[in-house]
């Protein structure tokens, strides 16, 4: 299977570098003092990381056909490596950045209905909500709804990102992002794929906004680049998921805790 998605090739070229940096940022000696991983596993993951710094092609069109199987054992390597480091999935990121309470929720609401009402609508299904307190235990309507508006502005946002600030790579995987999240909104609205979409979206669009600010220091430009590119990476490690399970099962692989 190495006729891939154009998006998902650069999203496993990008992948590729961020792993390789962060195991060369952790060091061999760090990693193999870190209990739970066998020292053959991490001379392997740094090998993997050598060999695959001399290959690794700037465009996918520049990239041997065989080189994808190859990239995809090399990654799940080294990220088998670093989820015992790192002991978090990126499910658990996604719940934390989306975890919201009772009295921020309602604070959301009243904050949009104020908008509403200075722009002569009176939302009584919002004030409704405003003014019913759930009873003792119940789940707080508000926070459904609160969420609800939150995901739509984030929609709107996401949908009208031109990708401007991004570099051709990720703006391959931004058009592709674009284009499930609207799939998603036009039809099963309960999946959270697309919540999952429009959080690292804005991220994306946050970090990528800072890069063309030439009066912002060029070092802290430069993290927020690097931010950028992880956040784009994130992006595609939801747009291709399939592809990327059915990738990895084509070649005997193992289904890791990082694993979307």
């Amino acid at each position: 299977m190495t006729d891939l998605p154009l998006g998902m090739k650069y999203y496993l070229l990008i992948f590729t570098s961020s792993l390789i940096e962060d195991l060369n940022d952790y060091g061999v000696k760090w990693i193999a003092n870190e209990p739970g991983i066998a020292i053959r596993d991490v001379e392997k993951a740094f090998f993997c990381a050598r060999a695959l710094e001399t290959r690794m092609p700037d465009e996918p069109g520049q990239a041997d056909p065989r080189l994808w199987p190859e990239l995809m054992k090399s990654i799940h390597t080294i990220r088998r490596v670093l989820d015992v480091v790192e002991k978090t999935t990126f499910d658990a990121v996604i719940a934390e950045a989306m975890e919201t309470t009772s009295d921020i929720a309602r604070a959301d609401i009243r904050h949009v209905f104020e908008q509403k009402r200075e722009a002569g609508e009176v939302d009584f299904r919002l004030h409704g909500l405003l003014n019913t307190k759930p009873d003792s235990g119940e789940p707080d309507p508000a926070v459904r709804e609160a969420f609800m508006l939150k995901r739509a502005r984030r929609y709107q946002s996401f949908m009208a990102f031109d990708g401007a600030t991004l570099n051709d790579d990720e703006k391959v995987i931004l058009n592709d992002a674009q284009s499930v999240a609207r799939h998603i909104m036009d039809g099963d609205r309960d999946n959270r794929r697309i919540d999952a979409l429009l959080v690292m979206g804005a991220v994306l669009i946050e970090t990528a906004s800072v890069r063309p600010k030439a009066r912002i220091p060029r070092l802290i430009r430069d993290s927020f680049d690097r931010m950028a590119t992880k956040a784009a990476m994130a992006l595609g490690a939801i747009v291709y998921r399939d592809e990327y399970r059915e990738f990895k099962a084509s070649l005997g692989l193992e289904r890791l805790d990082s694993d979307l």
